[in-house]
């Protein structure tokens, strides 16, 4: 009944959750954050100075989370070798459940997958919707930002990288 009612939730929260926040929040700089991966590693924001940043805000619980994430394997793993660093936000209460959903996925993640059951990091960024996937340029900037997942940002997150990927 548990994954029922956040699932009603998160329903509630996609449709009801306006664009304003997150348009607000595009041109400006990203708030540095640090925390700790699943593989016990201390990561902050600031140590991909320079690169194109990919943040994607997820949880175990949620369906379209669930099926995004396969998709941002196959993406980290098609630009990995360019100037670009995809990190994933997992806001799960419980580790157990993370480890249980990765287990299942193949290939697992090679990109760093930062555990906030705390939900600190998502309330720098003002997330209101899983998952949410937020594009940060060279300089620090904030400038694509997803809400939910639909096949077809596939498409959106390889022109959007492409064109920041070009930029100075």
């Amino acid at each position: 009944m548990r994954i029922t009612i956040k699932y009603f939730l998160f329903l509630i929260l996609v449709v009801f959750v306006s664009n304003g926040t997150c348009q607000e929040k595009v041109g400006s700089s990203a708030p540095d954050f640090q925390g700790i991966t699943t593989k016990a590693k201390e990561i902050k924001l600031s140590d991909y100075a320079g690169k194109v940043v990919l943040l994607d805000f997820w949880a175990s619980w949620c369906p379209p989370c669930r099926q995004e994430m396969p998709e941002l394997i196959k993406f980290y793993r098609a630009h990995k070798d360019s100037n670009f660093q995809l990190i994933a936000i997992n806001i799960d209460n419980e580790k157990d459940n993370v480890d249980h959903f990765l287990d299942k996925l193949f290939p697992e993640p090679s990109f760093p997958i930062v555990l906030d059951n705390n939900q600190k990091i998502p309330s720098l960024f003002d997330i209101q919707a899983m998952p949410t996937t937020i594009f940060i340029d060279k300089k620090g900037k904030i400038r694509f930002w997803h809400s939910g997942f639909k096949e077809s940002y596939v498409s959106d997150f390889n022109s959007e990288l492409n064109q920041l990927l070009k930029e100075n």
